[in-house]
């Protein structure tokens, strides 16, 4: 049957024994079991080769992003709430979401309802209007939609339940071209304030659009924005410098605007 899909190439991922309470190991296993409602319940040999090539990634222990819904051929209706939960996402695991023991399997299973989300979202490829063809694509079964993101935002919540570790590092995000503290920011400094540690570092950073001194004064102004917020919470800030658009996140070339590399990255000093 699975042959008759076209996933032949994928079978072998979908009956591996993947064991291991780690991230990476629970993301593994959320994309087969994802992979195989694909494989067996839609046919969809093309989204299933896709899931299981993520699956085999982070088996592999490389660090698997959720999909960028901005290249997945959504409705552009539907670009800002999926990049904002994405964001949400992002947050959640770059601050603990991976290595904190009682939430990794917890934010793997978010990751994979957020991919699945996106999936059935520009799921109308190569059918009527289909995004591969020229068209505009969009979802072909949107209660299926439905059902994934109301899964995502379940899962998202107990992801985020411990959003930030102790120990640090703790990572914020910004806009293009922003230096101000979003809601979820806001969040991350009050657990920041919350934390057994006195001192902090913070580094702010850019992507890669504009001079290297536009860059330079922009990180400095988010890791002002950040340091000043964790003074105003009773904590102090030993130093608040810049890396502009040097130690990028994301590797990328010049001019490229990377959301995953506008931030400001905070440490303990003690």
């Amino acid at each position: 049957m699975l042959a008759g899909c076209g996933t032949w190439t994928a079978e072998s991922y979908l009956h591996e024994t993947i064991s291991g309470d780690s991230f990476n190991a629970c993301l593994a296993r959320e994309y087969q079991e994802r992979a195989t409602s694909e494989a067996y319940v839609d046919c969809n040999w093309v989204d299933t080769a896709t899931i299981v090539e993520k699956g085999r990634a982070a088996a592999a222990g490389e660090t698997v992003l959720p999909w960028d819904p901005a290249t997945r051929g959504v409705l552009a209706s539907d670009l800002p709430e999926l990049q904002d939960a994405r964001a949400k996402l992002l947050a959640a695991l770059d601050n603990g979401g991976r290595t904190d023991a009682d939430r990794a399997c917890k934010c793997a299973k978010a990751q994979r309802y957020y991919d699945g989300w996106v999936e059935q979202a520009s799921d109308n490829k190569l059918g009527v209007n289909g995004s591969w063809l020229g068209g505009e694509g969009g979802p072909v079964q949107p209660e299926r939609v439905k059902a994934e993101k109301a899964a995502f935002y379940e899962a998202l919540t107990a992801c985020e339940a411990k959003a930030v570790v102790a120990a640090g590092p703790w990572t914020i995000y910004f806009g293009f071209n922003k230096y101000n503290l979003t809601p979820e920011a806001q969040a991350v400094i009050q657990e920041i304030a919350k934390s057994s540690a006195s001192t902090f570092a913070v580094v702010g950073h850019t992507d890669t659009v504009g001079s290297n001194a536009y860059n330079d004064a922009l990180g400095q102004r988010r890791a002002n924005s950040v340091a000043n917020a964790i003074k105003a919470n009773g904590k102090e800030v030993a130093t608040a410098t810049s890396d502009g658009k040097r130690n990028l996140a994301v590797k990328t070339g010049d001019g490229v605007r990377e959301p995953l590399n506008r931030r400001a990255v905070i440490s303990v000093v003690k």
